[in-house]
């Protein structure tokens, strides 16, 4: 079972170690737990804070979302979510979205999708500060 937290407004998160070998890439980053979205996304905030240097081609394809439409760069990588007992892991081999930097999109979180999520079992009662997600299988 991995656990997760409740952010100040409310809004689901959870940790995980994320690698990208392309981009030598292996940063930890706090997802925000997205039912809406069907792939998982990481965003210039987290890109930047991690130091992460990643080549985006000039014209790449837009995609749309509620809060804009992004630019996305797909990277083979790895997702490493640790169990609550915090021994066992949970691997994710697949591909991660990294978007590109824009003024719309430079202060959104990562985004956890269901590319992952439908993986899982989501247990969530924010009256009693308990979220948890339930591992089904893995990619």
């Amino acid at each position: 079972m991995i656990n997760g937290a409740f952010g100040r407004s409310g809004r689901l998160y959870v940790d995980c170690r994320v690698a990208i070998p392309r981009f030598r890439i292996s940063t930890r980053i706090s997802f925000l737990v997205d039912t809406g979205s069907d792939e998982t996304i990481i965003h210039p905030r987290d890109i930047e804070e991690a130091g992460m240097m990643v080549p985006f081609p000039e014209n790449m394809p837009r995609v749309p979302g509620i809060g804009g439409s992004s630019a996305l760069l797909k990277a083979g990588g790895t997702l490493l979510f640790t169990d609550a007992d915090r021994v066992t892991q949970y691997r994710y081999r697949m591909a991660v979205n990294i978007a590109r930097p824009g003024d719309h999109n430079r202060n959104f979180p990562s985004l956890l999708g269901r590319d992952v999520l439908d993986c899982w079992y989501l247990e969530s009662d924010p009256t009693n500060g308990l979220l948890q997600f339930t591992v089904r299988r893995t990619l």
